[in-house]
C-alpha cells in the first residue's frame, strides 16, 4: 500500500501525486471475515489525466462485476475463473468438462495454492514429472506422456489468457520441457481379415456398427450417434451431423468433432439390405417395448432396451468377437484406420480419404498414414523408373 505521508492530494477524489507520478485508490467493500475496508491502489501514471481515466475505467469494472482482484490470486482461483469465463463460453461442452476434470484432479491439488504472481516454470516442470511418475487416479503408476502434453496444452492456453488479461506478465508454460511421446504403431486389418470379421459378426448385435465402421471410416462416436433421420437408403447417403459422447457420467448427442466432421458419406450398396433389415427389427422392438424405446432414433442402440451403447460393454463384446474370429486385439476405432489404409493402398487420392474421414485438412491424413504414403511413393518411383529406363532408353 502507498505511504500516505508521501502522497499529495489532487482536485480529483481518490487521485494522488507521488513524486513525479500519479496514482489512485478504489474501495473494494469490506472483507467478509474481518469486516475491514478493502482498498486497491494503482500507480505509475505519468499525468493526472491518465490516472483519472484509469480510475473511471476501474470503477466501471467494479460496478459491473468485471474487476477481479489478482494480486493474491492463486492458481486454483485463477483456473476456476478461467474455466467459468473462458472455457465454458469458448469451447465445446465436452471440452469444458475435460478441462474442469483435469483442473480438479491434477492441477489444483498440486500447485493450486501457489499465487499466480509467484508461479514459475519449475512449478509446472515438477508437477509434470510427479504426474508422469505417480499421477494416475484409478490405477498404480503415472499418467502417459500424451496425457501430460494434453494437460500442458490446457495450462498453456490458460496462462496465455492470463497474460492477455494482465494478470501475469509472461506465460511461464512456454519454457517447460515436455516428456517425449512414443508413437504407437497403429494395428490395422488386412482386406482378408476385414472379410473374416464381417463373416464372424453376422447375427451379432455389433454387426451393423462393424459394417458401418469398415465401409465408411466413421469415428466410434459418430457410428453410435448416427440417427435414422440422417440415413437415406434410397439415395445411399449418410449425413454425419452428431456424435454420442459421455459427459459427467451421462451419454448425450452433440455436434461432431470439427466443422469438417460434418459431412455426407456415400453408402455401400452391400450395406443397404442389412440396414433395411436392422431398421425393421428395431421397429418390431419398438412395438413390443413402447414409444420410449430408442427415443433418439439411433441406428445403433442396445437391442434389449433401445438405450445408447456404453463404451465399456462395446469394447468387451468386440474383443470377444475378435477372439472368436482369430483376429488381432484392436479397437472398433481402429477399423477407421483400416479403411484409410486400404483406400490409400488401393490408390485413392489422399484428399478423398481425408474428406471421407472428416479430417480438418489433408495434412493430418498424410501425417497419420505416412507409412502408407511411403509405400505409394516407392510404387510411384518404380513406375517412373519403368517409364524412363525402358529397354530402349536404358543407360
Amino acid at each position: 500500500m502507498e505511504k500516505k505521508s508521501s502522497l499529495q492530494k489532487t482536485s480529483t477524489p481518490g487521485v494522488y501525486k507521488r513524486g513525479s507520478k500519479y496514482c489512485f485508490v478504489v474501495e473494494l467493500g469490506r472483507d467478509e471475515i474481518t469486516g475491514k475496508r478493502k482498498q486497491k491502489w494503482f500507480s505509475g501514471y505519468k499525468t493526472k489525466k491518465e490516472a483519472q481515466q484509469a480510475q473511471v475505467e476501474k470503477l466501471r469494472e467494479i460496478q459491473t462485476g468485471l474487476f477481479v482482484e489478482t494480486s493474491d490470486m492463486t492458481v486454483a482461483e485463477y483456473m476456476e475463473y478461467w474455466l467459468e469465463n473462458y472455457a465454458k463460453v469458448s469451447t465445446r461442452h465436452t471440452t469444458y468438462n475435460v478441462y474442469a476434470k483435469r483442473v480438479k484432479r491434477y492441477i489444483s491439488p498440486v500447485i493450486g495454492r501457489v499465487k499466480m504472481k509467484d508461479l514459475k516454470t519449475m512449478h509446472l516442470q515438477k508437477m509434470y514429472a510427479d504426474l508422469l511418475k505417480n499421477g494416475a487416479k484409478y490405477r498404480s503408476g503415472g499418467l502417459s506422456p500424451l496425457t501430460i502434453r494434453h494437460i500442458h496444452g490446457m495450462i498453456h492456453k490458460a496462462l496465455e489468457n492470463a497474460v492477455r488479461w494482465q494478470i501475469v506478465p509472461r506465460n511461464v508454460a512456454r519454457m517447460v520441457e515436455l516428456p517425449r511421446v512414443e508413437k504407437k504403431e497403429t494395428i490395422v486389418l488386412t482386406k482378408k481379415q476385414v472379410q473374416q470379421l464381417i463373416e464372424a459378426a453376422k447375427g451379432h448385435e455389433l454387426y451393423i456398427p462393424i459394417l458401418l465402421a469398415v465401409t465408411t471410416g466413421m469415428r466410434y462416436a459418430e457410428i453410435f450417434g448416427l440417427s435414422w433421420k440422417d440415413v437415406d437408403l434410397e439415395k445411399r447417403t449418410i449425413h454425419v451431423r452428431q456424435q454420442l459422447v459421455r459427459t459427467k457420467g451421462e451419454y448425450r448427442l452433440t455436434e461432431p468433432k470439427t466443422k469438417k466432421s460434418r459431412r455426407i458419406l456415400s453408402l455401400s450398396e452391400e450395406l443397404v439390405a442389412p440396414l433395411r433389415n436392422h431398421k425393421a427389427a428395431q421397429a418390431q422392438q419398438k412395438l413390443l417395448n413402447g414409444p420410449s424405446y430408442n427415443i433418439d432414433g439411433l441406428v445403433c442402440c442396445r437391442p434389449e432396451d433401445g438405450q445408447p451403447y456404453s463404451a465399456t460393454p462395446v469394447r468387451r463384446k468386440f474383443r470377444r468377437l475378435l477372439e472368436m474370429a482369430g483376429l488381432p486385439d484392436i479397437r472398433i476405432h481402429d477399423l477407421r484406420h483400416t479403411v484409410a489404409t486400404i483406400l490409400l493402398e488401393q490408390g485413392v487420392h489422399p484428399k478423398i480419404v481425408s474428406e471421407l474421414l472428416g479430417h480438418a485438412n489433408i495434412g493430418i491424413t498424410l501425417d497419420r498414414y505416412s507409412h502408407v504414403s511411403m509405400t505409394m511413393q516407392k510404387e510411384a518411383v518404380d513406375s517412373l523408373e519403368t517409364a524412363i529406363f525402358s529397354s530402349k532408353t536404358a543407360l
